[in-house]
């Protein structure tokens, strides 16, 4: 068994492989081999326990993510990605600190964007924060991309974000003025904020194109009418998006959810008239796809601290 921080992980990091097991993993939540635990938060007073986790069957792999924030918004980074062999039931590693998580998020926006425009050369980014910033250097690893633009509400965050574009990945990024704007100039955009209020209105999207939200959960980045006026809404988790206290626990609503490689191999996807949109929920699958292309990369190069464990049921811890 591993125990790897994120000084550990940042070595091992090769963004198309990870976003390919990305893939992998919608392929098999299409034919039904992930199986999504609920999620859960347990609070006790000021701080909140967050717990997910999933089966990923065709990996062999069983895991979750948990972490602690407070009532005021502080999360200290303290995360712990716990990797396990499904069959043998034996802890492989232990992730500890952000680093698993903001490249799952990054990577399932960009696998997502690649199951649906394969030859991708503009996006539109509405946020320009840290999911902005780790969704952008997955896009590049993946696209040949000539144009992005992209606005957030705080123009002093724009333009950081405008620089850190230029001088991290050598892309220029043009700025909107607004949200509509992002729109006017991109067919396919991703919503990569933490809005509690809609920013794309459905009378913004008058022209179809494609929509990526990250936010399943209450707060609806898009317009809600937007949800109900489109044939199919495709997603990395039919359950976690279609769960109590999502914006798609109406029936019908519901009932318009479909795994997102189901809508490349069946050509929905791509032959929509309307206005597509994927629902990105965070599936904690995608942590453990994650983790498992970084466990080879470190045991491939002895990284981390490895630490022998009991193998045997007999050798269960007796006082």
């Amino acid at each position: 068994m591993r125990v790897l921080r994120d000084l550990d992980v940042r070595g091992l990091v090769e963004l198309p492989r990870i976003v390919s097991r990305i893939e992998a993993g919608y392929r098999a939540d299409a034919r039904g081999e992930i199986v999504p635990f609920p999620r859960a938060r347990m609070e006790a007073r000021e701080t909140t326990l967050a717990w997910l986790g999933a089966a990923l069957l065709p990996e062999d792999l069983l895991g979750y993510r948990s972490y602690l924030y407070r009532s005021d918004g502080l999360d200290r980074g303290h995360q712990v990605v716990a990797l396990y062999g499904h069959s043998e039931m034996d802890l492989r590693a232990l992730f500890v600190g952000r680093l698993v998580g903001n490249l799952r998020t990054g990577a399932a926006v960009a696998a997502a964007l690649h199951l649906a425009e394969p030859d991708l050369t503009e996006v539109g980014l509405i946020g320009t924060g840290y999911q902005a910033r780790n969704s952008l250097t997955c896009l590049a690893a993946i696209f040949r991309l000539a144009t992005v633009t992209a606005w957030s509400p705080d123009a002093g965050r724009r333009r950081a974000f405008q620089r850190w574009a230029r001088e991290a990945l050598g892309i220029e990024v043009d700025l909107a003025p607004d949200a509509r704007g992002v729109l006017r100039a991109s067919a396919t955009v991703a919503l990569l904020t933490s809005a509690e209020e809609t920013v794309v209105t459905s009378d913004m999207a008058r022209t179809p194109g494609l929509l990526l939200s990250i936010s399943a959960y209450r707060r609806p980045e898009i317009d809600p009418r937007l949800l109900d006026a489109a044939p199919c809404v495709w997603t990395d988790s039919v359950p976690q998006a279609g769960s109590a206290g999502t914006l798609f626990d109406r029936e019908d609503r519901r009932s318009k959810l479909r795994p997102l490689y189901a809508g490349v191999e069946d050509g929905t996807l791509h032959g929509s008239g309307a206005t597509r949109i994927i629902v990105n929920t965070g599936a904690a699958w995608q942590e453990l796809a994650v983790a498992q292309a970084l466990l080879e990369s470190a045991e491939a190069r002895g990284t981390g601290l490895s630490l022998d464990l009991p193998t045997a049921a007999g050798e269960s811890a007796v006082f």
